[in-house]
């Protein structure tokens, strides 16, 4: 069976092992096995590297959709029309002017611009918080906004916490 499945290597070691009546030391094992053993674990190391990699896409996938999803749930709340925070004119609006800018690129002549490159360094950049300063328009070009990622990230947090504590818990929403 061992000769089968296993190195000759392996075979004499265990074959040494079983007969000998006095074992060899650990250093003659490691002398035997040495090349092998390296073999094994450099493999382990390129295996480890793959899953590291597949995690950390992962777990950036997951903080990019994270900021989607707040995103989404704060742009354009019409049950708060009359609420100023919520309003076209209050500190949301940062927040629409950002969505714009991230998804609603157009060229000079008035082109949709699918740039995905653009849109995952905006959403890095939100997620770090980072101080790089960005001009926000509004569609019709007669607002403009100079702000931070750190400014929108601070936005974003804290008008999605606000709409978390004034929420409905899932359960209690018949369809």
């Amino acid at each position: 069976f061992c000769i089968s499945h296993y190195s000759r290597e392996l075979h004499n070691l265990c074959f040494t092992l079983i007969r000998s009546r006095i074992p060899p030391s650990i250093t003659d094992v490691s002398r035997v096995l040495a090349d092998r053993l390296l073999d094994e674990l450099d493999t382990s190391n390129m295996i480890l590297d793959r899953n590291e990699a597949a995690l950390a896409s992962e777990y950036e996938s997951g903080r990019a959709m994270r900021l989607l999803m707040k995103l989404g749930f704060v742009n354009e709340r019409p049950e708060f029309g009359p609420n100023r925070r919520w309003a076209q004119s209050g500190d949301c609006y940062l927040l629409s002017l950002f969505r714009d800018y991230v998804f609603h690129q157009a060229d000079g002549a008035g082109q949709p611009v699918m740039d995905l490159g653009h849109v995952v360094t905006a959403l890095n950049k939100l997620d770090a918080a980072d101080e790089e300063k960005i001009v926000l328009s509004s569609r019709d070009g007669k607002t403009l906004m100079v702000v931070t990622y750190a400014d929108v990230a601070r936005c974003l947090d804290s008008a999605y916490h606000e709409l978390c504590a004034g929420s409905v818990p899932p359960s209690s929403i018949r369809y």
